[in-house]
């Protein structure tokens, strides 16, 4: 979460909604129980927030700008009001809390202290704490449980977290959305990447975008499954991408598919096992192998491939990582084999430094494809990378 990041009151954003709802910032005003004086300065600091015009003084109507901003506005106001609260509260969350607070919890659920959401927010502990408690009263609901250095999240502290997280990103949304319509492409689309993609599909896509775009942002992320999934429900990163899981909760996340993929027995160039056309499980199983973590599909797929291994062989799982440089680095000084996908070491194999050794692995047929939370709203520049990546699946599938 950027320390420096400048955000509006609230209650200006939800100013807007209501002009747009009631049709005149009087009625807006009086649905905010405001004077008409503090309407007026409240939408001048939105409008110097954003750095564009929202409202058209001559005929006092949306103008372009803040059509596009008030259906981000909305969406900021939805996040807020779907956060755990007192029933009698729910629906007024968004002129209830500031920004202040909704950074202070979701800065909690990011960094898992307060004393490091302090550091990530560059702020004082004290200060951060604070408004972390004063949410909590004003939701009417525990948010934190534990004392001393115990304190941690509870259910609904960390719905809430989320909620938040996702408010905030809404808005730096907003801020790109109007840049874009300048064609001023400066904003960041965050990635996290399993293994399969790292060195082939988010690269080009990155690459090519970031040709077009020479201003724009790309951030790209490594982690487990679980571990990015966690930041992208949280609105850490704005889309995965990698082997997609069957397992996931359809009421929060969308998967599209991109392409297959069959994972090879892979080894260095000049493994023994390449100089033959007859590789058998007995000779797979006299080696050492590089291994995917427990829970990935290649780890799923090593399993069932090792079942059928001679009994009287013991299997070498001499090395678990989910590191490519690792991997190439062992097959490369021994006999190790591992399974990977001929996309995963195009360059090693063009360049003859590791080799498909020609033996069939049964039901290795996976999918790749991204990942994003339902409902998401892309920006232009989001929305082109997604395209840049599923043009770039077009001509991949083994």
């Amino acid at each position: 979460m950027p320390k420096s990041t400048t955000l509006p009151n609230l209650r200006h954003i939800r100013l807007l909604v209501a002009f747009a709802d009631k049709g005149s910032l009087t009625s807006a005003a009086e649905a905010l129980h405001i004077t008409q004086p503090a309407a007026s300065q409240a939408l001048h600091a939105l409008e110097a927030a954003l750095g564009a015009s929202l409202i058209g003084r001559s005929d006092m109507t949306l103008t372009a700008e803040g059509e596009a901003a008030l259906v981000r506005f909305r969406r900021i106001s939805e996040f807020v009001r779907h956060a755990p609260a007192a029933p009698r509260l729910a629906s007024r969350l968004d002129t209830l809390l500031s920004w202040s607070h909704l950074r202070a919890v979701a800065a909690f659920l990011a960094h898992g202290s307060f004393s490091a959401a302090a550091r990530g927010l560059g702020q004082s502990e004290p200060a951060v704490q604070r408004a972390a408690r004063e949410a909590e009263t004003i939701m009417g609901v525990a948010l934190f449980e534990g004392n001393g250095r115990t304190i941690r999240l509870t259910t609904a502290g960390q719905n809430a977290a989320r909620a938040f997280n996702l408010a905030i990103g809404e808005f730096e949304s907003a801020r790109a959305d109007l840049l874009e319509r300048l064609n001023r492409f400066e904003s960041k689309v965050s990635i996290g990447t399993l293994p399969l993609t790292r060195t082939f599909l988010v690269p080009d896509a990155v690459a090519r975008l970031a040709e077009t775009y020479p201003l724009a942002q790309f951030e790209i992320l490594e982690g487990s499954y679980d571990n990015l999934l966690f930041e992208l429900e949280r609105g850490r990163i704005d889309i995965l991408v990698g082997a997609l899981r069957p397992s996931f909760d359809p009421r929060v996340l969308e998967q599209e598919r991109l392409f297959d993929y069959e994972l090879k027995v892979v080894s260095r160039a000049d493994h023994p096992l390449t100089r033959s056309s007859s590789v058998t499980m007995a000779d797979l199983a006299r080696h050492g192998w590089v291994i995917a973590r427990q829970g990935t599909p290649s780890r799923q797929t090593f399993d069932a491939m090792a079942a059928t291994f001679p009994k009287d062989l013991p299997v070498r799982q001499s090395v678990e990582t989910g590191s490519l440089n690792i991997i190439r680095g062992v097959l490369l000084k021994t006999d190790h084999l591992t399974l990977l996908s001929s996309h995963q070491i195009r360059y090693d194999l063009e360049a003859g430094f590791l080799a498909v050794v020609d033996c069939p692995v049964p039901q290795s047929r996976r999918l790749v494809g991204l990942t994003v939370r339902k409902h998401w709203l892309p920006t232009r520049l989001q929305a082109e990378f997604l395209a840049a990546l599923r043009e770039g699946s077009m001509a991949l599938t083994e």
